[in-house]
């Protein structure tokens, strides 16, 4: 089968390589579409982010099929003790599980086939797309930030950049109760997309500022949770440690900051903001079971709407290095969720 193997950190390549073998409780699949992360993006240029560590392990012992841990399949056959699934289903993968993380300590979907563990698939609606299915994983992460975030019906919510994760956020903190649902971001195409999918107000950062929106939106008192997704090296096309700061400034008192973005090494917490008003900093929960098949259902049900992020499709499997350029270049290219690839149909 074909499938992509990295070689060197910039160098990734189409190889043939054998089909893999099923085994106890995974299941093999024909992959049907795939999109790369940002973080498999900056890791492919060697940037020191999350499961840095891992990939530079898996090449050390020659070219390795790492990366692709976003996307949407087909069941081809099952191994003992699988119950869950059953070959011809369509599946949609969440990030990680007890056997660890698809694409970092086993082969991910950057291939036709791949084989995978019960836990980390679930089966997809008829009427959920290839495309949809694809997008569920990083829908996880929002998931399981909203979770985190326990917000109370009639909340005040704040969600600090609109790109997919933020997009994410802002649907699923709706669906949880949120009374107000404020979006900010620096383009206006994309806040135009935040009020299509349900966004009650959106700022636009470059022409205002954010903390004093909120603030007085709120009648002075502040939002009740803020959902930071736009932090991260600047050097990355991030915004360092500014969104940070304005999520403690626009909160209340005993308000809560979850972190999304991946901040790596150099992130700086505000700590006399954060301690002077017990403003608590929060991580996304543990994705379980419930969570992940959760994060399908708001997909199915049409709580959620992944549609209107996804804007450019590649066809075929040779298109994968196009699409990992397109999303590391999102903003250049207009994207907000990753580019996807059409590997089977």
């Amino acid at each position: 089968m074909k499938a992509w193997r990295t070689y060197a950190w910039g160098d990734m390549r189409l190889d043939d390589v054998p089909e893999p073998v099923v085994r106890p409780g995974w299941v093999k699949a024909r992959i049907r579409m795939v999109q790369p992360s940002i973080t498999e993006t900056l890791l492919l240029g060697g940037a020191r982010t999350y499961g840095f560590g891992k990939i530079e392990k898996a090449m050390a012992a020659g070219p390795a099929q790492v990366f692709g841990h976003e996307f949407s399949a087909e069941i081809v056959e099952v191994g003992d003790g699988v119950t869950t699934l059953t070959p011809g289903m369509r599946v949609a993968a969440r990030g990680s599980h007890p056997d660890g993380i698809v694409g970092f300590d086993y082969p991910g979907a950057l291939a036709e086939y791949g084989v995978f563990p019960e836990s980390l698939l679930a089966a997809l609606p008829d009427h959920v797309s290839d495309s949809e299915g694809a997008a569920i994983q990083p829908l996880t992460d929002a998931v399981a930030a909203v979770h985190a975030a326990d917000i109370s019906l009639g909340d005040v919510v704040v969600v600090i950049g609109q790109g997919s994760m933020g997009l994410a956020c802002l649907q699923v903190a709706a669906t949880a109760g949120a009374g107000l649902v404020i979006g900010v971001a620096r383009r206006d195409g994309v806040l135009e997309i935040s009020r299509k999918v349900g966004a009650d107000i959106t700022i636009n950062a470059t022409r205002d500022d954010p903390v004093a929106v909120v603030r007085e939106l709120t009648g002075g008192k502040g939002a009740d949770v803020v959902f930071e997704t736009a932090g991260g090296p600047p050097e990355q096309g991030l915004s360092g440690n500014t969104t940070l700061i304005q999520a403690a400034e626009m909160l209340r008192e005993n308000g809560k900051v979850v972190g999304i973005a991946f901040d790596g090494d150099a992130a700086v917490l505000p700590y006399a903001v954060f301690r002077q008003r017990s403003i608590r900093y929060l991580f996304p929960s543990v994705l379980d079971r419930r969570l992940f098949e959760s994060t399908v259902n708001l997909v199915a049900s049409g709580r959620v709407d992944l549609k209107p992020m996804i804007t450019k499709i590649l066809d075929g499997i040779d298109k994968v290095p196009e699409a990992f350029d397109l999303t590391a270049n999102k903003s250049r290219y207009g994207l907000i969720n990753p580019a996807q690839v059409i590997i089977s149909k």
